[in-house]
């Protein structure tokens, strides 16, 4: 099992994470998860994520 990451794995963990993200937005969205249910919350992760 491994104990440590570098600098590019760390990397890669994140864009596929972000990558991930944008996805499963429509999914997520559905969840409406609290503390407010407005349908925005993998959007709003997602659009946190992004590189734009």
């Amino acid at each position: 099992m491994q104990k440590t990451i570098n600098g590019a794995m760390l990397k890669s963990m994140i864009l596929t994470a972000a990558k991930l993200l944008e996805v499963n937005r429509v999914m997520i969205d559905s969840l409406n998860v609290f503390p407010v249910p407005d349908g925005d919350t993998g959007t709003n992760m997602s659009l946190t994520f992004s590189l734009r």
